[in-house]
Formats: structure tokens, sequence, C-alpha cells
């Protein structure tokens, strides 16, 4: 049986953070993502080019496609295995999935506006008035059968704490 957790969530809610928590706790397939931007040395993905991106998408490689500032993220059908798959996404592609699998559960990380709105200008990639734009779109509601709201503004460590139970909880029903 092959059971589905999606991750979705606004840049800078602390999604890597929680999913790096999992590592060695938890028997889970970590799916990588196929990604046509540079590397980040934070992030286990497949980076590829523009070219490669369209000729897997063509000869049907993906089970999942979706864009997001300017770059093309995918996942390849031959990455969901037996058991529990964690998966982070775009909230756009969480119908791909529902369409597909039996067993998903999404889980929306979020974290108050404020917070998340001074975690992004730390990172001094935008201006303030992007950051605003970026917000505003991420906060709204997300359409997924299964979907399970997941504050990450408690303390790193209870956060943490949270998140792994919850995840074993999702693992742990039948």
């Amino acid at each position: 049986m092959k059971k589905i957790i999606l991750i979705v969530g606004a840049s800078g809610v602390g999604k890597d953070s929680l999913l790096k928590s999992l590592k060695g706790k938890i028997n889970i397939n970590f799916v990588k993502r196929y990604i046509t931007r540079e590397p980040d040395q934070n992030e286990n993905n497949y980076y590829i080019d523009d070219e490669a991106f369209h000729r897997l998408k063509k000869d049907d490689f993906f089970i999942s496609t979706w864009e997001a500032h300017t770059n093309k993220y995918a996942i390849a059908k031959n990455q969901i295995v037996d058991g529990l798959n964690l998966i982070s996404i775009s909230r756009g592609a969480i119908k791909d999935f529902e369409g597909k699998f039996e067993y998903v559960t999404t889980i929306n990380i979020t974290i108050p506006k404020e917070q998340l709105f001074q975690r992004l200008k730390n990172r001094a990639r935008e201006s303030d008035e992007e950051i605003q734009k970026r917000i505003d779109r991420s906060y709204t509601l997300i359409d997924a059968k299964n979907l399970i709201e997941f504050d990450n503004s408690k303390s790193i460590e209870e956060s943490t704490q949270d998140f792994i139970n919850l995840i074993q909880q999702i693992a742990n029903e039948k």
C-alpha cells in the first residue's frame, strides 16, 4: 500500500527544517523533486535544465509538475514506493496525488503572518512589497480531501517533536 503525505506551506514557514527532523526517526520515503533551478545545498533534489525537464514531461516520466517563481518542479512516478512517502509540493499539485492514490494526507505548515514576514525579510531576497504579496498569496484556502494544519510557531524543539508525533500518527493509521 502506498501512503502519501504532502507537505505544503509558504516559503519561510520552516518546511525543510521540519522534514530534516524526521531523518533517522521514522521509516519513510523522502521523495525527491526535480527542479529547474540552481542547486540549493539545504535541499536534496534532482536539479535539471529546462530541456531535460520538458523531455521527461513529454515522455510521461512525472506524476505531477508545477511552476513557482519561474522554476519548474516535478515528482517522478518511480519515486513513489510501497509504504509511507513524504513529498514537499505546491498546493496546486495536491489534486494530482489525490486523483491517483487512495491514501493522501496534506499537511499545511503555517506560522503567523508577522513571523513569516520577518523570516522572509531576514533572507533579504525580496523587497517588503514583494514579501507582502507573497504572504497574501500564501494564506488562501487549500483544497484537499484530508488536510491537517500544522502551526510551526513554537520553539524549534517543540515544533519538531509535534511534527514527528504527527507523522508517526499518520504512519500508524490503517
